[in-house]
């Protein structure tokens, strides 16, 4: 029942500013149109322990989820573009479902992100990662229920919380090997100048349930570590477990020094975590909760190279770059009648 409830009252939220495209020509009355085809032009193939979950549902005038139908649970293979069977992930099974009724008797269509194999709940998760309301032209695009604006997005590189370099010309041994989402503010002051900075990322603060943000750095060799996950890029993250006990900044980022305290995917060899090597930052948006918190989501919103001249580590915040345009979901959706 609360995961319901906190659904609903997320969905009532993100169902403000959807619209329809397309057009197949109007509704015949009377006519029953309960064939759904779903043609991806960009869907993201989940990681494991996740499934694809297709609903058409009846909204209030709050817009809450009065009233849904599921139609079908799926995986997409984003290489071969194609759906798979959720109990056969060799087995194609065609872009269209079928539902009882006629689709246009609901106001939306959403697919959202489900636990897999066992879902412990059959409604629909608070994990929307697509929706429209129904056009009455039989033709909708569903897309991502959030937007990011290409608003300029920031990192350093640099260590806090061994205490070292609170200040221009004193110790920056380890300044390789921890990562924040801040803008330095003093890059041009003296020897003697407090270092000062400011947040770094501008992503809209989301919901308190369905997302949350998370940080990543990953290498050509390998390794992916996460620099904590955060709601708010205002905020400090929740997770610091690599930092030693010194003062570190209020918002999110990652020193990956602590001993013995490296992930099970990175290797002694690699500790202390030394960033400035080749590879890449970026943020995704991850399922709450999260079934794998070792790997990235698919759901990638900025990113960045990650720099490897050593002499930038704490001088020198750099952009990172939007790339939802090719990441977040997109999908034309045509309403049918059966043959």
């Amino acid at each position: 029942m609360l995961r319901a409830i906190v659904a609903c009252g997320l969905m009532a939220l993100l169902f403000i500013g959807l619209s329809g495209c397309g057009g197949n020509g109007p509704i015949v009355k009377n006519d029953v149109y309960n064939r759904i085809v779903l043609e991806p032009i960009q869907f993201p193939t989940l990681k494991s322990g996740l499934i694809y979950d297709g609903w058409v549902v009846k909204i209030d005038k709050d817009s809450n989820w009065v009233e849904y139908q599921e139609f079908g649970k799926f995986f997409w293979d984003e290489h071969d573009f194609r759906f798979l069977s959720p109990t056969d992930i060799t087995k194609d099974i065609g872009s269209t479902f079928t539902i009882q009724g006629n689709v246009y008797d609901y106001n939306m269509i959403a697919i959202t992100v489900e636990p897999y194999p066992n879902d412990p709940d059959p409604k629909p998760s608070p994990t929307i990662i697509a929706l429209s309301g129904i056009d009455p032209d039989r033709s909708t695009l569903m897309t991502f229920n959030r937007t990011f604006p290409a608003t300029q997005n920031r990192f350093a590189v640099g260590t806090f919380s061994d205490g070292h370099f609170k200040m221009k010309g004193q110790l920056r041994s380890n300044e390789r090997y921890g990562i924040w989402f801040i803008e330095l503010t003093n890059q041009g002051g003296t020897k003697d100048t407090i270092e000062t900075y400011a947040q770094g990322l501008f992503l809209p603060t989301l919901p308190d349930t369905g997302y949350l943000y998370e940080g990543w750095v990953a290498f050509a060799d390998g390794d992916t570590v996460s620099t904590g996950k955060f709601f708010s890029p205002a905020y400090i993250d929740y997770d610091n477990s690599h930092c030693l006990e010194g003062t570190i900044p209020n918002f999110p980022g990652e020193d990956f020094i602590k001993p013995n305290s490296q992930p099970a995917n990175v290797p002694p060899s690699h500790w202390p975590l030394d960033v400035m090597r080749d590879g890449t930052v970026f943020i995704t948006l991850e399922p709450n909760p999260d079934n794998d918190v070792s790997r990235p989501s698919p759901f990638v919103l900025v990113s960045a190279h990650l720099p490897v001249d050593t002499t930038r580590a704490r001088t020198t915040s750099f952009d990172m770059g939007l790339v939802t345009y090719r990441t977040l979901p997109k999908i034309k959706v045509t309403f049918e009648k059966s043959p």
